[in-house]
């Protein structure tokens, strides 16, 4: 069963991955948003999607279900160019602009915090919905959540850092 100071620790360990997050994505040179390396694996356009998306499934859906007024914070596009075994393509065309990728963002993950906020510690020890080998309870899939953007983070610098520019920190 998690505990009040598991619970604040999770949520600080989230608000501090998303301030990165944010830090790097406001900073990002526009020519930077869809190179990917020759051998063509990603894009940071993708990666900034991705994250949204899985923001969404994981700290919001997973916790309390689907609801009508979801529609408003996540295109149905993301699914299918974003989700899970959704491959990044080098035709800039069918995603959003690096400028709506990031209002997207962040419109999400703040609503993904004024959410957190209303989670009871007896709700976060229910199983995950739906059934997620990976995530017995709710609060597994929120404990989850800031390693996964830290992975995708570091995907993200590493692609910065072929295109020759140095490190953020």
């Amino acid at each position: 069963m998690a505990d009040a100071a598991q619970w604040e620790l999770t949520k600080q360990r989230i608000a501090a991955t998303d301030k990165m997050f944010r830090d790097f994505i406001d900073g990002l040179e526009p020519e930077l948003w869809f190179r990917m390396p020759a051998e063509g694996v990603t894009h940071i356009a993708w990666q900034v999607g991705h994250i949204t998306i899985v923001n969404y499934s994981l700290g919001m859906m997973r916790i309390r279900g689907k609801r009508a007024e979801d529609a408003a914070l996540m295109p149905e596009s993301y699914a299918a160019n974003f989700g899970r075994g959704s491959v990044p393509s080098q035709d800039q065309t069918i995603y959003p602009s690096p400028e709506r990728l990031v209002e997207i963002y962040k419109k999400l993950s703040d609503q993904l915090f004024e959410e957190l906020e209303t989670y009871t510690l007896e709700q976060l020890d229910e199983p995950s919905l739906p059934e997620h080998p990976l995530f017995k309870t709710k609060f597994d899939t929120l404990v989850f959540l800031p390693y996964h953007t830290m992975m995708h983070l570091g995907q993200m610098g590493l692609l910065r850092r072929l295109s020759g520019k140095p490190p953020l920190r």
